[in-house]
């Protein structure tokens, strides 16, 4: 598979990235069979199991920098629904999490660099292929779901790697305008409440859209404001909060 890097074990995709962006080319991925200290949003640990598919992609200079967790994952939406027949009802939990039936499935984490006159997005992603509901029980993580336990099929693990980065890569070009009505369609936000929990402490408002530059749209009792960074919690997804 062109310029991706297969690994037994690493701390973390996107560390390895990030310490040879300089001698890389765009869109160069790396994966591997067990990451040890991975990491999400808010810096919440990460690691990950055979189960599990955790993979990086480099974008050098990208455009629209700002909306690329969004076009991450309609990117993942798309390489997930392309190993099924029947795709599952694929959702996005804004910002970073992909949803099957009320459960995540996948998290994505973008981080950027510069190196030079550049700059470099390392696009972290992972996604939950074949662990059954007792692992996320063990761990603590009653919301989180595997492909395999809410379809009944596991995708054949390099076959759903190629099309994740085949469609980041297309993703990654592709202007922000040209995905937003099927941004708005995937995300389960819309028209719910929402818990906002940033550095001016919670605000509880109802998300109504999705601005151009990836913004949610809320509405409280003081009117219309965007959320561009912090959590978004979800209310009434299966307590998925």
């Amino acid at each position: 598979m062109e310029n991706i890097i297969f690994l037994e074990e690493v701390d973390s995709t996107n560390n390895y990235l990030k310490a040879r962006c300089g001698a890389l080319s765009d869109g160069t991925a790396v994966t591997a069979r067990i990451q040890t200290a991975g990491k999400g949003r808010r810096g919440h640990a990460w690691s990950t199991n055979d189960g599990m598919l955790p993979l990086s992609v480099l974008l050098i200079d990208p455009p629209e920098c700002e909306t690329l967790t969004a076009r991450v994952g309609l990117a993942v939406c798309s390489a997930i629904a392309e190993m099924y027949d029947k795709p599952p009802e694929l959702g996005i939990k804004w910002p970073n999490d992909v949803i099957v039936s009320s459960h995540k499935v996948c998290g994505i984490l973008c981080e950027s660099m510069r190196f030079g006159a550049s700059t470099a997005v390392i696009c972290g992603i992972g996604i939950n292929i074949s662990q059954d509901e007792n692992y996320f029980r063990m761990v603590g993580l009653p919301n989180a779901g595997s492909l395999l336990m809410l379809t009944g099929t596991a995708p054949e693990r390099n076959t759903l790697l190629k099309a994740v980065v085949s469609e980041v890569r297309n993703r990654a070009a592709m202007p922000f305008a040209d995905c937003l009505d099927e941004y708005r369609r995937r995300l389960v936000n819309l028209g719910r409440s929402v818990k906002i929990l940033g550095a001016e402490g919670e605000r509880v408002a109802e998300a109504v859209d999705v601005a151009p530059n990836g913004y949610l749209i809320c509405r409280n009792e003081n009117g219309f404001f965007e959320v561009g960074s912090g959590e978004v919690s979800v209310r009434g997804l299966n307590g998925y909060i």
